[in-house]
């Protein structure tokens, strides 16, 4: 087989080691293999090397030794939150597709310069997340765009859930994780952000799909708990942990919260309802693998249906964690490869969750003031 696509992994943590195996059989259907591997951490980068299925691999601790040594034609940016911006920056710049992880950048007009970038070079850019391409989500989209729900009355958005110190417990020091997982950068302000870009990005990211813009945020936030002790260590988060409030789009409102210090049963990792004057729709993610889609009509029992998270009887080669971070790579090594648009996961959508975001972070600094998309622009 020919090798179209060289992948360069850069930072290789805990969400590269959990997709790697998913990753490896994405490749393996576009004629694809990874290249090279880069992370500051030497332990990282040979856990990740002996796994990646190529022996040839090159392990890197700079970015740009990487890209100005290898021949690699896509790389994918793993590393912490605060630093997404400028790797991806310096790949598209060197020529490079990229794929993101969530958060592009933590403005829209960073985003849109990425993806400015990108089109004047004719590479694909994609950011995390496209959740319009999980099944269930394009099946919401279809009913709310057919008019099924009748006119759109109200929309509820919640993340609660565990923080991730505990899922090392769980899911993180599995055997599928040799990485000693540092979760500390989650709750750092310039690092991870808390729980906006490391969670609430998830249902932000399919309301800006589906309604556009979110024009104007009234929100509070709070720092519930500064002091964190885990395993004999104390960290001092910074990040507020907890927000809450309204989103309008348009004439639409939405209430959301996103939130590290409670762990809800009913809103893990994106759970939404939108309400119309017809019926009611609601989105559960069930695991990794499925996702229920309750659609209720005014006075009457609902009626349920159950999404793979896969378009394709692919979960059994593309594993069972992280699905959502396997669709997008899916598509975006997709798009490289047919030299098409990216689907779903777009540098476009990055620029309207990162605006949304910095509205809620705007109006949780100014006390839950009302803070318009136009005073972003402004500087306001």
């Amino acid at each position: 087989m020919s090798v179209k696509l060289k992948v360069a992994l850069l930072g290789c943590g805990v969400i590269t080691q959990r997709t790697l195996p998913g990753l490896i059989a994405v490749l393996n259907d576009r004629q694809g293999r990874i290249s090279a591997l880069c992370d500051l951490v030497a332990s990282n980068r040979r856990a990740v090397a002996g796994a990646c299925g190529n022996s040839e691999a090159r392990e890197y601790s700079d970015i740009r030794l990487m890209l100005g040594e290898t021949d690699c034609n896509v790389v994918f940016v793993a590393t912490p939150i605060g630093l997404h911006f400028e790797h991806a920056r310096q790949a598209l710049e060197a020529g490079r597709h990229v794929y993101c992880h969530k958060t592009l950048a933590d403005s829209p007009d960073k985003c849109d310069f990425l993806a400015a970038m990108a089109e004047t070079k004719g590479l694909r850019l994609a950011a995390s997340p496209g959740q319009t391409l999980l099944p269930a989500y394009a099946r919401a989209r279809e009913i709310v765009e057919a008019g099924e729900l009748g006119d759109l009355v109200s929309v509820d958005a919640g993340t609660e859930a565990a923080p991730h110190r505990y899922e090392s417990e769980r899911a993180r020091e599995t055997a599928q994780t040799h990485a000693r997982f540092s979760w500390e950068w989650y709750h750092k302000r310039e690092r991870g952000g808390g729980p906006l870009d490391d969670m609430f990005v998830y249902p932000l990211a399919f309301l800006t799909q589906l309604m556009g813009d979110v024009t104007r945020a009234a929100a509070r936030g709070r720092l519930v708990t500064p002091r964190i002790k885990w395993k004999g260590a104390v960290v001092e988060a910074d990040a507020l942990d907890s927000y809450a409030g309204i989103l309008e789009f348009g004439e639409l409102n939405a209430t959301f919260r996103a939130s590290f210090s409670a762990n809800a049963r009913k809103t893990p990792w994106g759970t939404i309802c939108i309400r119309g004057t017809n019926s009611c729709l609601e989105i559960e993610k069930r695991n990794d693998l499925s996702y229920r889609l309750y659609i209720t009509p005014n006075n009457a029992s609902p009626r349920i249906e159950y999404h793979a998270a896969f378009n394709s009887a692919d979960s059994h080669r593309y594993g069972s964690v992280e699905c959502h971070v396997l669709t997008d790579m899916a598509e975006h090594l997709s798009a490289c490869l047919e030299e098409r648009p990216v689907r779903g996961a777009t540098a476009r959508n990055a620029a309207r969750v990162a605006s949304g975001l910095s509205l809620i972070r705007k109006s949780a600094d100014q006390d839950g003031a009302w803070v318009s998309a136009g005073s972003l622009a402004e500087g306001q």
